[in-house]
């Protein structure tokens, strides 16, 4: 029990040395590249908020190979101190030293599913509103229930709200849209019912439009016009909206199945949610998987350049392994495959091929 707390509380330590380090990295970068966008709008407080609010998302992003790393170099610290040659000396067996660091694996995987999917989910909202604010002057009105879509564009002379009762996967395409349009003083002044409206380059264009202008003492309905197609200027772009509405993300792992049901109820497409929702049930087991890999080229001690191959098979490996799960969620997504399949079996697979090396490099 000594030599598996021993381990476990090495790992650890090993573990959290890693993510500090890869932070600082990613710090450095998102500090660069919010210059570049934001220096023009905000001071360097601004630029630092928005660096912050954007850094668990991009932790979370490469949190399987930061596990990856932090595996190899506990491995290969181990092998340099010839703990594992005392370990394997001693009688016990060197699968004893693997136990500790999957538990430590398995846990650090739930944690950051309970806790760190939340923290992502709340800073990714704050850092789209928070962006949009400093590009635009306003924060960006957006909400998706069982009524449908409601978006909010303009600039200080005019304001519009849009409704549409479903859109496409993207939210590029509204249907069954409604534009309401208020001016300064915030008295309406034109109603716009549309069947379709495409979103283009700082416009909507809308499909058989009926417009009724708004006004004191003004018979809307006598002066409404029928239009087969209008373009409507907008401030919002098709990434702006895409963010909002494609990106899984920004919904926490609890509230996810309730905003696939609210999706669903508003004719929404909810396919990239639940492979979403599934790809983060199956997050820890992919964790230990990237721990086994780690450890099964570098747990032998190697002499010279033998090391070097070990560290560089371990790493070309791990990457075939996430770029395979994020394929195969790629193609859930496009449904060219189960979901269930494209999610839980990479997982369990990594760890299976995992596990054969480990027992083909010692006892094979």
């Amino acid at each position: 029990m000594t030599l598996h707390t021993y381990f476990a509380l090495k790992y650890l330590k090993v573990i959290l040395t890693t993510f500090f380090l890869i932070s600082l990295l990613l710090i450095l970068i998102d500090l660069i590249e919010h210059s570049k966008r934001f220096s023009y709008y905000t001071d360097l407080f601004g630029i630092l908020h928005l660096t912050f609010l954007n850094l668990p998302k991009s932790i979370y992003e490469v949190i399987d190979l930061t596990m990856l790393i932090a595996s190899i170099t506990f491995f290969i610290s181990m092998s340099k101190t010839s703990e594992l040659i005392i370990v394997r000396g001693s009688g016990r067996s060197v699968y004893g030293a693997i136990f500790s660091p999957v538990i430590v694996s398995l846990i650090f995987g739930i944690l950051s599913l309970v806790v760190l999917n939340p923290l992502v989910a709340n800073t990714s909202k704050t850092y789209l509103n928070v962006k949009e604010t400093y590009l635009k002057g306003e924060k960006a009105i957006f909400s998706i229930g069982s009524e449908g879509l409601w978006l909010r564009q303009g600039n200080n002379l005019e304001q519009s709200v849009i409704r549409a009762n479903r859109a496409n996967y993207d939210g590029s395409i509204l249907y069954d849209v409604t534009i309401t349009s208020f001016a300064e003083n915030g008295s309406p002044t034109q109603r716009l019912e549309a069947k379709k409206a495409v979103i283009l380059d700082k416009s909507w264009q809308l499909k058989d439009v009926k417009l009724w202008p708004l006004g004191k003492g003004l018979s809307s309905e006598k002066n409404a016009e029928i239009i087969q197609t209008l373009n409507v200027p907008s401030n919002l772009t098709k990434e702006e909206i895409r963010e909002r509405i494609s990106d899984p993300s920004s919904i926490s792992i609890w509230d996810i199945r309730s905003h696939i049901s609210q999706l669903k109820a508003a004719g929404f497409s909810v396919l990239r949610y639940e492979v979403r929702f599934h790809s983060e049930l199956s997050h820890p087991l992919f964790l230990v998987a990237m721990m086994l890999v780690g450890c099964a080229f570098t747990m032998k001690k190697f002499i010279g350049n033998k090391k070097s191959l070990a560290v560089i098979a371990s790493i070309m490996l791990g990457f075939g392994l996430y770029y395979v799960r994020n394929l195969a969620q790629l193609l859930a997504e496009g449904g060219q495959l189960n979901i269930i399949a494209a999610t839980w079996i990479p997982s369990i697979s990594s760890i299976l091929i995992a596990l054969g090396l480990i027992l083909h490099m010692e006892d094979g």
